[in-house]
């Protein structure tokens, strides 16, 4: 049996299942681990580059689907700050962390609503971004909630979204960011935050679980690419990101 496929640890939290992320759990490191892995960085700047090429409204209304503890509103807001923000998301130490982020910004202009995205309902046609990133693979049925995404959309809108589409290998993520931390001499960041934050390798090794027992959506990039255009969206851009582990796709509404 591999490193990823061993038994995990029992959650913290009894109602989650053994091959489920452990979201509360996870939150509490997530932001320092992301921090130094350098492609989490690299996926928030592949959006903020096309913001000013997609012409958005300066009023622009942009939701986060799984905005998990808001690092791309906080990120966006430079560049849209009269813009209005829907945080979505259904774990209540996400959102917390989120909040502060928030409070910090110069326009805080960002709503924060806690609820499972099956259950989220907003009027038709009310966002001209809607973003999902990471978040789609552990919302099921994919299809379903695709559609309702879609229903969202201003026409001429846009869906960004990086999905986590392959199989997790914990050891190999892990040995990559150590990698980068010796090149930014930030080993012993890494080593620290790595004694500190073992519950995300925990979490992680889950994921890689939930893989395995089909909880969590695999799919290869022409897969991901075909289901949205069976939702209906116009896809302008498809291809792996996050070292071939994801894939990003720009879909637009037609008008």
């Amino acid at each position: 049996m591999s490193f990823e496929e061993k038994d995990e640890v029992k959650s913290k939290n009894p109602s989650v299942s053994s091959d489920e992320m452990d979201w509360d759990a996870y939150a509490e490191h997530y932001d320092e681990m992301c921090a130094l892995n350098p492609a989490y960085q690299n996926n928030i700047e592949l959006l903020l580059k096309r913001i000013p090429i997609w012409n958005m409204p300066a009023n622009a209304k942009v939701c986060d689907l799984g905005a998990g503890t808001g690092n791309y509103i906080c990120s966006l807001s430079a560049l849209l700050p009269e813009a209005d923000f829907v945080h979505v998301d259904f774990d209540t130490k996400m959102n917390e962390l989120a909040t502060q982020k928030y409070s910090q910004l110069e326009k805080p202009n960002v709503q924060i609503v806690q609820e499972y995205a099956q259950r989220i309902e907003f009027p038709k046609q009310s966002f001209d971004l809607v973003m999902c990133v990471n978040a789609l693979y552990a919302i099921s049925p994919q299809l379903e909630v695709l559609q309702k995404i879609r229903s969202w959309i201003k026409p001429g809108g846009r869906l960004f979204i990086i999905d986590f589409g392959r199989k997790q290998k914990t050891l190999e993520w892990t040995l990559y960011i150590l990698r980068e931390s010796l090149k930014s001499n930030t080993l012993g960041r890494y080593a620290k935050t790595l004694i500190d934050a073992r519950e995300v390798l925990k979490q992680n090794r889950r994921s890689t679980k939930g893989q395995i027992t089909g909880r969590y959506w695999l799919h290869s990039t022409n897969q991901f690419g075909e289901t949205l255009r069976q939702c209906g969206f116009l896809v302008e851009e498809l291809f792996p990101c996050y070292r071939g582990y994801a894939d990003l796709a720009v879909c637009r509404v037609s008008e």
